[in-house]
């Protein structure tokens, strides 16, 4: 990758801008819906990110497992709540993690 590139993959995965997405989300909210504003918010860090994926089998489900892992790093901010099909970024349903935002010093389940 160009050394102007580099960073542009990891950033992707920064606190602020889990942050900066979760302000942005509703109360609960669906793993589909957090990808969707990231990619409308942080397009260029996406797109790094989904390339540095490029050489795993399905570089999309690579990378979008890596947002979902960090999601669930956020404890005492979000919380699984239930599974539910939706429709991803290929517009094809599948199942798909919803999550709930916790108010300061709330416990998940």
């Amino acid at each position: 990758m160009a050394d102007g590139l580099k960073g542009f993959a990891m950033d992707l995965l920064k606190d602020d801008v889990f942050e900066t997405i979760l302000s942005r989300m509703e109360g609960e909210f669906e793993s589909h819906d957090f990808i969707f504003e990231m990619m409308r918010h942080f397009p260029r860090e996406y797109t790094y990110s989904l390339y540095e994926c490029r050489r795993a089998k399905d570089p999309i489900q690579t990378l979008h497992a890596k947002i979902g892992r960090k999601l669930s790093d956020l404890k005492g901010r979000v919380a699984k709540t239930r599974k539910k099909s939706s429709r991803n970024v290929r517009g094809l349903t599948s199942t798909n993690q919803f999550w709930k935002k916790l108010d300061d010093g709330q416990q998940g389940s």
